[in-house]
C-alpha cells in the first residue's frame, strides 16, 4: 500500500538492503518492511550450486570430442560477488538482470580453460579414456583461478560424466 511493502526471505538466502543507497540491513533469513521507491535489494542464494557442463575441445590429432560434466560450487562471501555482480530483485521478488548465468558461464569457462591445454596435447583414443585425468584438470584449475577465487565462491567439486568422440569417429573407431 503507496509503495510499503515487507518482503521475507529463508535462511539460505543472504540479503543486502539498501536505502537510497545506504546498507541498513544485511544477512540471511532476514524480513522487514521497506518503502519501494528508495529501496533496493540486493539477493543471494547461499546454498550448493549444481553447474552442468558440455564443451568441446581438439586433440593433437585434431579429432573434435565433447565432454560433459558437472561443477559443484558454493557462495562463500557473498559482499564480493554482490559487488561484482549484480543481484538486485524488482518489486516482484524476481531478479532484474541473469546474473547468475554469467556467474555460471565464468565457472564453465574456467573449467574450459583448465583443461585445453592437456587435451591439445593428447590423442583421440587416450583422451577417451582420460575422463579421471580431465576431471582432476578441471578441479585444480578452478581451485587455483584467481577468476574464481575473485568471485567469492568455493568449487566443491567436479564430475566428468562423458568423453565422446563425434558420431562419425565413434563408429570408424568401432570398427
Amino acid at each position: 500500500m503507496f509503495g510499503l511493502n515487507h518482503i521475507k526471505f529463508d535462511s539460505m538466502t543472504h540479503v543486502f538492503y539498501y536505502k537510497n543507497g545506504v546498507l541498513k540491513k544485511e544477512g540471511r533469513g532476514l524480513s522487514f518492511f521497506y518503502f519501494v521507491p528508495n529501496s533496493s535489494i540486493v539477493v543471494i542464494p547461499m546454498g550448493s550450486n549444481d553447474l552442468p557442463f558440455i564443451f568441446k575441445e581438439s586433440t593433437n590429432d585434431y579429432q573434435t570430442i565433447t565432454i560433459q560434466g558437472q561443477i559443484s560450487y558454493k557462495i562463500t562471501n557473498p559482499k564480493i560477488l554482490a559487488d561484482i555482480l549484480d543481484f538486485t530483485i524488482n518489486d516482484e521478488g524476481t531478479y532484474k538482470k541473469n546474473d547468475i548465468e554469467k556467474l555460471n558461464q565464468r565457472i564453465i569457462n574456467e573449467a574450459q580453460t583448465s583443461t585445453s591445454s592437456f587435451i591439445h596435447n593428447i590423442g583421440l583414443k587416450e583422451s577417451i579414456r582420460s575422463a579421471k585425468e580431465i576431471e582432476c584438470r578441471i578441479l585444480e584449475g578452478l581451485k587455483s583461478s584467481e577468476a574464481i577465487n575473485m568471485l567469492g565462491i568455493e568449487i566443491i567439486g567436479a564430475n566428468v560424466l562423458a568423453v565422446q568422440a563425434t558420431p562419425d569417429m565413434s563408429k570408424a573407431l568401432e570398427t
